[in-house]
């Protein structure tokens, strides 16, 4: 049995970029035959309308020479939060032996300024019976385009929480410390961190903590800080 390739794409259905960009992509079909095939639409597979990208990603389809190119074009509608994702796109045909031709558009989308993570888990914080002990973690702020990020302030919820940041690249690259001190918290520990930056889209990051307290026993050895 012979299997015949039926379309040729003169472009894959990719694209990687940032936030604020809007996306475009064109890509020409051509068919590969020697008889004429129509493709007659293009359309979101099912699991795509689900997720709800025809509402955000517009599909076109574009006739160059009837039965032999056809050109596909693909844009974002709508602004998008950072993610990545892979979606069916589906042209339909009057090939009979190929009703259907089901591609995939990937797309990645990152932000502009990151902090990572933006959620530090501290585990069980055991601290000594009567007294109170510090636990740290560190966290990264990366400016992915530019030079000139600052960061203007930081704001814990809570007087137990003490954050320093340190400039590693002028602009660019931040590392942050951030230690948490419980005293009467016993059990459930959430906590925030609000970065205010000084850049127009990215002006505000926020860091989640979350752990659990724990008293020691008096015959129990309290693990380091940090661990």
């Amino acid at each position: 049995m012979n299997i015949k390739k039926v379309f040729d794409f003169s472009k894959e259905l990719r694209w990687a970029g940032f936030v604020e960009e809007d996306f475009k992509i064109e890509s020409i079909v051509t068919n590969l035959l020697s008889n004429p095939v129509n493709i007659t639409g293009v359309r979101w597979d099912d699991d795509a309308k689900r997720k709800g990208y025809e509402e955000k990603i517009g599909l076109k389809l574009e006739t160059i020479e009837k039965g032999r190119k056809y050109r596909l074009k693909i844009w974002r509608k709508k602004e998008m939060t950072p993610e990545s994702f892979v979606a069916g796109v589906v042209l339909s045909t009057d090939f009979p032996k190929l009703k259907e031709k089901k591609m995939q558009l990937s797309i990645t989308i990152a932000p502009e300024v990151e902090i990572h993570p933006n959620r530090i888990y501290f585990s069980e914080m055991v601290i000594p019976p009567g007294a109170t002990k510090s636990f740290e973690r560190q966290f990264n702020i990366v400016s992915a385009r530019g030079d000139s990020l600052k960061i203007l302030k930081v704001e814990p919820n809570s007087e137990d929480i003490t954050v320093k940041i340190q400039e590693l690249v002028p602009g660019k690259s931040f590392r942050g410390t951030v230690w948490v001190r419980p005293t009467s918290r016993i059990g459930q520990y959430m906590g925030s961190v609000k970065i205010h930056t000084n850049h127009p889209r990215y002006k505000v990051l926020n860091l989640d903590l979350i752990g659990t307290v724990r008293v020691a026993d008096t015959a129990e050895k309290a693990p380091k800080a940090g661990k």
